[in-house]
């Protein structure tokens, strides 16, 4: 049987946002289900599985946080390292508890605000002011958990490639643009990226070369293709797209 995740309304979540920064203010440490319940604000609203309890939640906070006790919290490619482990980690995790509630995006604020809030303030914390990002905690692509997710759910292995530059917003013009739907076109597509590394315009390269990948789709079936063609097609539409009109 699937298992159902907790969600808050948006409101909610905007409200327990703003709790655990007056927590932090206050000098106390980020806790996982500190109450040992589920917060009274839960609601579940998906149907055919069973809802996700308190003992399972505390599983994931222990298991992810096992998996990054050997990251260190600064220093060189710390970052990237997080965000590689944290993303592997959820995808085997829903490959177990449902893909459907992973994809989901107002389940993530529901995780990141109450089961892993130690682990994102590690990975986001707050700004001088005391705030924190809410584009990190809250629902969409840029929250801290559903982006790892994302990333390693779309590009697997090569994430483990610290020569390979994707940055936030090259994620988002792959999953916007529904590049990623077959992950063959898009690790093609991360490849090409990689090439592009320390080149004067490679922000435009990228933008162009998906909006060029893009409208190459409309014509030709790039899923159809073996993996040599496949490079070979990505490749000459990446050379492409300096010319190619915005």
């Amino acid at each position: 049987m699937s298992r159902i995740y907790p969600q808050l309304t948006r409101e909610d979540a905007a409200t327990a946002l703003s709790e655990l920064e007056e927590r932090l203010k206050q000098g106390e440490p980020p806790r996982s289900l500190p109450d040992g319940t589920l917060d009274p604000r839960t609601r579940f609203t998906s149907f055919g599985g069973a809802p996700v309890g308190v003992s399972r939640l505390r599983e994931l906070h222990s298991s992810l946080t096992k998996a990054l006790s050997s990251v260190p919290e600064r220093g060189r490619d710390a970052d990237r390292k997080f965000d590689a482990i944290t993303g592997r980690f959820l995808v085997d995790w829903f490959e177990v508890d449902g893909r459907g509630q992973a994809s989901d995006p107002e389940i993530w604020p529901y995780l990141t605000i109450l089961v892993l809030p130690d682990l994102a303030v590690r990975r986001f914390g707050p700004d001088r002011s005391g705030k924190l990002p809410r584009d990190r905690y809250l629902s969409g692509r840029r929250n801290v958990f559903y982006r790892a997710y994302l990333r390693s759910w779309i590009l697997g292995d090569l994430l483990d490639d610290p020569e390979l530059p994707l940055y936030e917003d090259d994620l988002v013009g792959l999953v916007d643009r529904n590049l990623s739907a077959d992950h063959r076109v898009a690790q093609a597509i991360a490849e090409q990226v990689r090439g592009l590394a320390g080149h004067q315009s490679r922000r435009e390269l990228v933008r162009n070369g998906l909006k060029a990948i893009q409208y190459e789709l409309r014509v030709t079936d790039l899923s159809s293709l073996d993996d040599s063609a496949l490079e070979h097609a990505t490749a000459r539409i990446f050379r492409s797209a300096g010319d190619f009109p915005s």
